[in-house]
């Protein structure tokens, strides 16, 4: 080995199992020169890292040069391989024959269980084999890590075995019988999990024509591909089996005509269609953010709101139709010229609100802007009528407006409407909800009482000082409209409900985690809030809370404020962590037995433990969004 000529100064925070990002330390000797134990941290530990690695022993995914568990208990397997007292400090002794010898860490016979740790040509053929069966989708590299464990869990469970996550001689055995009769069953009629070839083209070229299959068409029937069929079979009343079977080709085959002439632009979507979709949207009054190009979940929640406006399906698909209406000026309907919501004035709201009274959801004097109570208002209507409750006024319920004999059955008024200005001595739910949303972004500490008094109001001048608003502490459209931009979030007070969003109703957890698992292996970018682009933990969440109806606030500590405390985590709750600030600062699914789902720094998408020795100390609480 040859001493250390450049030091690097590598920072971070803790990460999993005590490896820790750290700067060195102290004067360098040449490798070999000293003795190394736990606690240390050197280009000399670093240098260790990587003959230990090279020879099978540390098997974390960098060499950090800090001295920690995983390193202390490679050393002792190398020591035990060896011969040396096993001690888990690095001797002279030990660095020389690591110097000296091979002592590569042997392969597993055949008859030995390949796991997390394994490495070699077993190791290769298990991902060959469960890479043909669509449950490994990455790198053949010999490497048995937590992907490798994930896909042979997943394949596990579809297997009928135990899920454990080791390869043992009968997931390796019922992994070969699978591979041989899926190649050998390209005579049989139904398409199903690890076949390949021209019949799963066909099937996910159908399946993609009518939006249920997003991806490439590969000709591998895995997860993806399955999950695509049940999707279909559901929507056509079929038995959800996953297998396209002769009744599902059948049916999907039948509707080929139905097949729409472009699949749009949707979540996931990039470049300068995108960017010419946001911009037509921000110039119509729909998206009020950065045009980038990235079709993510804000600019699918403006297509929705457009097409809910003009009467179209609200598919949140930019498809031709919607884009024709997009850029069409003309037309019969106001509606598609004018955007009445929160923040909207004139003489066209006055007649909303007109109406809105006539139907009787409207309970004070028509004022020419749409606010809370406004808007309020156009929801207690929408359910009434057993529209899409929006809050927006859509062509459909401008329509049912129009077409009203008589009044709707609604909650009466309780005294607590004020106007469509709240301001100091202002009470009711409407008030709970604002102060929800100053809460959310660390204004307000209060309690959510619906008494808009003096705290609330205090609250209120803040907001409004920092984003360059008037500063009377009265809360009017502009600064109703700014604070639903500034939280990212439609509230967590329902007026029409006690338990949660008016969302939630349609939340299925285990629908929560199916679609969380999709995304295990997508990288970490910070910032990020797609498939496509990355995730970083809380664009994480929200992507998937977000397909569920349930809108969370952008950072973790904005979340931590809005949802609600649980003593213990039940499947779907949100499990909290402090680790590089005061505070929430990560967060993830919890899935049971003890385990998470979230979007990790040096892991990207992936399954951890609470107890692990890294999140167990930084853990926070559990709360419930839904």
């Amino acid at each position: 080995m040859q001493p250390s000529l450049v030091k690097k100064a590598i920072t971070g925070s803790a990460f999993v199992a005590g490896v820790m990002f750290v700067q060195p330390d102290g004067a360098e000797a040449a490798f070999g020169d000293q003795e190394l134990k736990k606690g240390m941290n050197n280009q000399d530990v670093k240098e260790l890292q990587d003959v230990l690695k090279a020879k099978g022993y540390f098997t974390y995914h960098t060499s950090t040069g800090y001295y920690g568990p995983i390193t202390e208990d490679a050393v002792s397997q190398f020591q035990q391989a060896v011969g040396l007292k096993v001690s888990g400090i690095a001797t002279t002794d030990t660095l020389q024959a690591l110097g000296s010898r091979t002592a590569a860490k042997s392969e597993p016979s055949s008859s030995n269980v390949l796991q997390v740790g394994s490495r070699g040509q077993q190791v290769t053929n298990l991902q060959s084999k469960l890479k043909a069966e669509g449950y490994y989708s990455y790198n053949v590299d010999g490497i048995y890590g937590q992907i490798t464990q994930n896909a042979v869990k997943e394949f596990q469970r579809d297997a009928g075995l135990s899920v454990t996550g080791k390869a043992d001689a009968a997931t390796i055995s019922a992994l070969s019988g699978s591979v041989s009769s899926s190649n050998s069953s390209s005579t049989s009629s139904d398409i199903s999990i690890g076949m390949r070839g021209s019949a799963v083209t066909d099937l996910q070229t159908k399946l993609k024509a009518k939006g249920y299959y997003n991806y490439n068409v590969d000709g591998i029937f895995g997860q993806i591909t399955k999950k695509a069929v049940q999707e279909f079979q559901k929507a056509a009343g079929l038995s959800q089996t996953g297998v396209a079977d002769n009744n599902t080709l059948s049916v999907l085959s039948e509707k080929e005509a139905a097949k729409p002439a472009t699949s749009g632009l949707t979540i996931g979507s990039r470049g300068s269609s995108v960017s010419n979709l946001q911009q037509i949207l921000k110039n119509r009054g729909y998206y009020n953010y950065a045009v980038d190009g990235i079709f993510g979940s804000i600019t699918q929640k403006a297509v929705k709101e457009f097409q809910s406006i003009v009467g179209l399906p609200a598919t949140g698909i930019a498809d031709d139709s919607t884009i024709d209406a997009l850029k069409s000026r003309g037309g019969s309907s106001q509606q598609t010229e004018t955007v009445l919501k929160v923040g909207s004035t004139g003489s066209a709201v006055t007649d909303l609100q007109n109406k809105l009274k006539k139907a009787g959801t409207f309970h004070v004097e028509a004022t020419g802007y749409f606010g809370p109570v406004t808007e309020k208002a156009v929801k207690d209507f929408q359910k009434a009528k057993k529209l899409q409750v929006t809050g927006t006024a859509t062509k459909e319920t401008m329509d049912a407006l129009d077409g009203l004999t008589e009044k709707v059955n609604s909650s009466p008024s309780t005294g607590e409407d004020h106007g469509d200005l709240l301001k100091k001595g202002s009470t009711g739910t409407l008030v709970k909800e604002l102060q929800s949303k100053l809460k959310a972004i660390g204004l307000y500490s209060g309690p959510l009482d619906g008494d808009f008094g003096n705290g609330t109001e205090q609250a209120v001048r803040t907001f409004q000082s920092r984003n360059k608003l008037t500063v009377d502490g009265v809360v009017g459209p502009a600064t109703w409209g700014k604070l639903k931009q500034s939280t990212g979030y439609e509230g967590n007070v329902n007026e029409d409900s006690t338990s949660g969003s008016s969302s939630s109703s349609d939340f299925s957890v285990m629908d929560l985690i199916a679609d969380a698992s999709v995304y295990i292996g997508v990288p970490y970018v910070w910032g990020g809030d797609t498939p496509t682009q990355g995730f970083d933990c809380s664009g994480f969440l929200v992507y998937v809370f977000n397909k569920q109806g349930i809108s969370l606030p952008r950072t973790m500590a904005q979340m931590w404020n809005v949802t609600t405390p649980v003593s213990s985590p039940s499947v779907g709750d949100i499990v909290y962590f402090e680790t590089y600030k005061p505070g929430a600062s990560h967060g993830g699914i919890y899935i049971g037995n003890n385990k998470f789902i979230h979007a990790g720094s040096s892991t990207g998408v992936t399954i951890s433990d609470l107890d692990n020795s890294y999140w167990a100390p930084r853990y926070l609480g559990a709360k419930r969004a839904h």
